[in-house]
């Protein structure tokens, strides 16, 4: 059986290591952002026609990021170069600036019928 004293050196034991570990996990995480900025900028550098649509181009890779979960991200990237490509060009002409028509928005004339009020 542990004495209240043999616990709580445990506990300080276990502090000590988790707090000396952060830094090493921060430099790690650095590190790996770092890698992950250059790749998308060296992949918008390969790509330029992509730049403009970027909500495109991540909802491509998340979708084959998710089929190919142990994929590395460098091939991620090119194996999503085809469907993005694909999903611009059906995109190219759709016009999402201004809508032609406004939607009526008065429904003071609609008739009430005998299943309740709007």
């Amino acid at each position: 059986m542990l004495t209240q004293e043999e616990k709580e050196e445990i506990i300080s034991a276990a502090v000590e290591r988790t707090l000396l570990a952060i830094p090493e996990v921060v430099g790690n995480l650095m590190a790996n952002h770092a890698m992950l900025h250059k790749l998308n900028s060296d992949f918008y550098k390969a790509h330029p026609e992509f730049a403009k649509r970027k909500d495109i181009v991540q909802a491509v890779v998340e979708y084959v990021e998710g089929k190919n979960p142990l994929t590395k991200y460098e091939d991620i990237l090119q194996i999503a170069v085809p469907e993005i490509e694909r999903r611009l060009l059906i995109t190219k002409d759709v016009n999402v600036d201004s809508v032609a028509k406004a939607i009526p928005r008065d429904f003071s004339k609609i008739e009430i019928s005998q299943n309740g009020v709007l």
